[in-house]
Parts: structure tokens; sequence; C-alpha cells
């Protein structure tokens, strides 16, 4: 025999189960399920991002929805939102600078019809600020 049969216990549902020593697929946990958890969720997971790691869309995204509802300010869309850099700056992922609108109505603001969702975005903005000032946001 090349390789040693050990017994482990999965380190996810703490179940026995027996795997060859030093072997090239040599086993970490008993199944695939306990493999999804252990491999891809959490810090394990390669895609696994901390807040300190986001970045760019990511970043304002997690800001903008953490603070505002997912929901289109102007038309209450909820199934698609995207976060709008209110002053323009995208560096400023400022709570009160990131304003969720449907792509519909993000791109009338980024066009010669931004007339059209202007007054409601503006007020939307206003609220915000005056309805929770920086003091109050964790």
């Amino acid at each position: 025999m090349k390789y040693n049969i050990i017994t482990k216990v999965c380190p996810i549902c703490d179940k026995e189960f027996n795997t060859k020593l030093g072997h090239s697929r040599e086993k970490t946990v008993c199944s695939h399920s306990c493999a999804n958890t252990y491999f891809r969720s959490g810090e394990s997971h390669p895609n696994h991002k901390n807040d300190d790691d986001l970045t760019g869309e990511m970043k304002h995204k997690t800001i903008c929805f953490r603070h505002h509802e997912k929901k289109c300010v102007y038309c209450d869309e909820k199934k698609i939102v995207e976060c709008h850099h209110y002053d323009g700056n995208k560096k400023n992922n400022s709570p009160e600078n990131l304003v969720p609108l449907c792509p519909t109505h993000h791109r009338y603001w980024h066009s010669r019809f931004r007339y059209i969702v202007k007054v409601k975005v503006d007020e939307y903005v206003k609220n915000f600020t005056h309805l929770y000032p920086p003091s109050l946001r964790n």
C-alpha cells in the first residue's frame, strides 16, 4: 500500500472520515458540502474583501447601501440600483454624497435631461443630510 489511510475530523461538521496521508488529493474535510463552507466562505474565499481592502466601485456601493435603502430615489426601483456620486467626485464616498438611482435615472442625471430628476435628487440629498448628520451615522 503506497499511502497510509488515516482518520481525520472534519473542521466544519466534526464528523470523522478517512483519507490517504500524503496523497495529492488528501482530504481536509469530509464532503463537498463541507468543502464549500470551508474553502469558499468568509476569509477563506478567494474573493473575500475586508472593509479595509474595498476600493473603487465596491467601496462606494458598500457605503451607499449601508446608509441608504437600496432603491432609486426617483422611482423606487429596487431590482437594479446604482450609486451616484452627487458632487461628481468619485473619490468622495461619504454617505451624503452617494445617491441610489436606477440606471435610467442615473443616465438622466448625466445627460442634458438632468433637469427632469434634479429637483427630486437634490431634495433627497438635503433631507438625508438633515435627518442623518454625520454624528448620527454608524
